[in-house]
């Protein structure tokens, strides 16, 4: 039975994250951009890519080489409206929040920005940099490639493609913004690390094993062992349209930035893209925001089935578990707490949470 969870503060969380990665050479406005993903990422609920992957994928990380604190992060490209960057293994958090903001500058200048990064790692939840064009009036896209191949094609047991995410956030005037985050695979990777946390099994049809037959216990999914399925599930529920959306992620991000994608990869390569539309150029912003707020209120005011509260297009739950958790604090489990505090202990900065 998962243990209960204790309330903690966004910000002295933050803090505590960013003086972990600093202790290990980060510059302090990477670790400051990482810290505030991840913490981001709790605060809307996206637990799979919050702070409980600090210590286990990012510090590890560093402390084995796999990531560069350091990196020599290099924008290249004299089209107006396109770029390149070469992430130099740096933390992918900073790395893409380097090229989003190179894609909102020229999507300023001509309408639309869009940056090809390679070179990188795991950045995380996608929605957080997508988000960043929203303050600009425009709709910002993100799209990664997972580092390894962990879905597998339909009518095949072995991994071939990534979970390979995508999301998308537009502006609205007075309601939430519309904000997508989506796995391309039935379910994220992170939500089998969540159910061994939390001691749970996981439902049928999330993941098959080598013979094809249904996971629930979350442990036993290996990459040499089946594994998650696209998203649809069976041919049935078109899991073709999954596997097909994965792939060309895979081509939007891997091949498009010169790298091998996940089906012929041989080392743990990770890229991305970043993109911005400028509303402008296309409709006046008072016109686009106001009819995000109709289609938004007329989606709210749809029939409802029985027991059914609310209706939610995406970002709007988000929007709302975001505003109880800055007011009281982040649900985390005692697990995730004592393994930060170790962390602080192994590297000697102060634990304060």
């Amino acid at each position: 039975m998962a243990e209960e969870r204790i309330r903690v503060n966004a910000e002295k969380l933050k803090k505590l994250a960013a003086r972990e990665l600093e202790s290990l050479g980060v510059p302090k406005n990477d670790a400051a951009i990482t810290a505030d993903v991840l913490v981001t990422a709790d605060l809307r609920g996206v637990e799979t890519h919050g702070i409980v992957s600090l210590v286990p994928f990012y510090i590890r990380g560093i402390q084995a080489g796999r990531i560069n604190p350091k990196p020599d992060i290099k924008v290249s490209g004299t089209n107006l409206s396109t770029a390149t960057v070469d992430g130099d293994k740096g933390l992918g958090y900073a790395v893409t929040y380097r090229a989003m903001k190179e894609a909102i500058s020229r999507a300023q200048e001509t309408g639309v920005g869009f940056v090809s990064v390679g070179n990188s790692t795991h950045f995380g939840p996608g929605f957080y940099y997508a988000m960043m064009a929203l303050e600009y009036d425009m709709i910002g896209f993100t799209l990664t490639c997972s580092p390894v191949a962990e879905v597998v094609a339909p009518g095949s047991n072995t991994v071939s493609v990534g979970t390979n995410p995508l999301a998308i956030a537009a502006p609205a005037n007075k309601k939430p913004p519309f904000v997508l985050d989506m796995a391309t695979s039935v379910v994220a990777t992170g939500k089998f690390r969540k159910a061994i946390l939390e001691g749970k099994s996981v439902p049928e049809g999330w993941a098959i094993d080598k013979e094809g037959k249904p996971i629930t216990d979350p442990s036993k999914r290996t990459l040499d062992n089946g594994g998650i399925l696209p998203l649809g599930g069976t041919p049935e529920l078109g899991e073709y349209k999954g596997f097909g959306l994965g792939v060309a992620v895979d081509i939007l991000t891997s091949v498009l930035s010169g790298y091998a994608p996940a089906v012929l990869r041989r080392t743990k390569e990770v890229s991305h893209l970043a993109g911005a539309l400028r509303i402008s150029s296309f409709t006046a912003v008072d016109t686009f925001k106001n009819l995000m707020d109709e289609m938004i209120e007329a989606y709210d005011a749809l029939p409802k089935l029985p027991g059914v509260k609310n209706i939610y297009i995406a970002g709007s739950y988000e929007a709302e578990v975001q505003k109880d958790r800055e007011a009281n604090g982040i649900p985390l489990l005692p697990q995730v707490i004592q393994t930060l505090k170790e962390a602080a202990g192994e590297l000697g900065v102060e634990f304060d949470l």
